[in-house]
């Protein structure tokens, strides 16, 4: 069996537009890489190669294929174009984070099963885009669609020849008839998996991707008077001024500047070129690119997008009075909360002394 990894990493921006411009969702940074770029690398690290099919290629050690219109059936057809002698494609949504591990779970089942191929099963949660997975004896699949408490965990791997029902079906439908004629092992998840569906679901995203080691570059300059508490990634070309405390985990990026007396909390993302001003607190939050957060600033449970401004002193209230959809609950001394602070759009900008209210410019 010899496999083509291949990440769809396309798609439109839809409500990720604020955030992205005119790019798919994949292409949010978070961490220092894309989103898709997790996936990829992954893959890359099994195979030694993989196909992403995206709509801008940049300078990574993938094999980027042009994508063709929008939709994973044409995304897959553009993909099966470039193979050679594989006679299994592994398919993997690039804006979904699972832990590596799911990958290989996928090819073992299919080996010790005898099974034509596999898909990977997750456990049933408020997300949309993806069907139900019903099953029949043996642990194979049956069809997608109905109810049940598995649902497709947008992980694949599919014999060669069945790509082309998948490009006349639909991906779905494509699978159910392929289900009639092969055998399909499922493989039920319960490890990390993470579908980055709406924006709300960076928060969550965070916690996954924050750094679980220090690392310290050596051009990065941190004032002696700074105080590091990892785990924190610290890229080249970061400046921490006087007094500023990093409590990790916290990743801060190439080039950003933290000012003096600044606290950044657990899961904060600060990425490449962004401002942090002095006696700013940021908490739980993703600073976007180049994007710049006044002094005397307070961001908590946020998303700041690339190249936005936030004058000095703002405040972003986070405490919801009442739960929402995707968010995970917070306990805090014996309390439930949650905690949604604000979205602000790509190149916007928020004047001076401004208070945002919980869940601003989600919606």
């Amino acid at each position: 069996m010899k496999i083509a990894p291949v990440v769809l990493a396309g798609g439109t921006a839809g409500i990720f537009e604020k955030l992205t411009g005119q790019l798919p969702k994949t292409y949010i940074k978070i961490g220092g890489k894309r989103l898709y770029q997790y996936t990829a690398d992954a893959l890359l690290a099994i195979f030694g190669k993989v196909y992403v099919a995206a709509p801008r290629p940049e300078d990574n050690p993938y094999i980027y294929v042009e994508e063709r219109g929008t939709g994973v059936e044409r995304a897959i057809s553009a993909a099966e174009a470039y193979l050679g002698a594989e006679t299994h494609m592994l398919i993997a949504y690039g804006d979904v984070y699972v832990e590596s591990y799911a990958y290989r779970s996928l090819i073992e089942a299919t080996a010790t099963t005898g099974a034509d191929g596999a898909v990977l099963a997750v456990p049933r949660k408020a997300t949309k885009g993806h069907g139900v997975l019903e099953t029949k004896a043996g642990t194979l699949l049956a069809k997608i669609g109905g109810e049940g408490q598995w649902i497709f965990g947008g992980l694949a791997l599919l014999p060669r020849a069945a790509l082309r029902i998948i490009e006349q079906a639909g991906l779905y439908e494509g699978l159910n008839q392929i289900a009639q004629r092969s055998k399909i092992a499922v493989v039920p998840w319960s490890g990390t998996w993470h579908d980055v569906n709406h924006p709300e679901d960076l928060m969550q995203l965070l916690e996954y991707t924050a750094p679980r080691n220090t690392i310290i570059a050596k051009t990065a300059k941190v004032s002696p008077t700074a105080v590091l508490e990892g785990p924190v990634v610290i890229e080249d070309g970061v400046e921490i001024d006087h007094y500023a405390v990093i409590k990790g985990p916290a990743y801060i990026g190439k080039g950003a500047f933290i000012g003096a007396h600044a606290l950044i909390r657990n899961y904060t993302d600060i990425e490449e070129g962004a401002v942090i001003g002095s006696s700013t607190e940021v908490s739980h939050s993703l600073i976007c690119e180049r994007a710049t957060v006044g002094r005397g600033s307070f961001v908590s449970y946020s998303v700041v997008g690339e190249e936005a401004v936030l004058e000095p002193n703002i405040v972003t209230m986070s405490v919801l009075r009442e739960g929402r959809d995707r968010l995970e609950p917070i306990q805090v001394r014996g309390q439930v909360y949650y905690k949604l602070g604000a979205l602000i759009p790509r190149k916007a900008r928020v004047s001076a002394g401004t208070t945002l209210p919980p869940g601003a410019g989600w919606d």
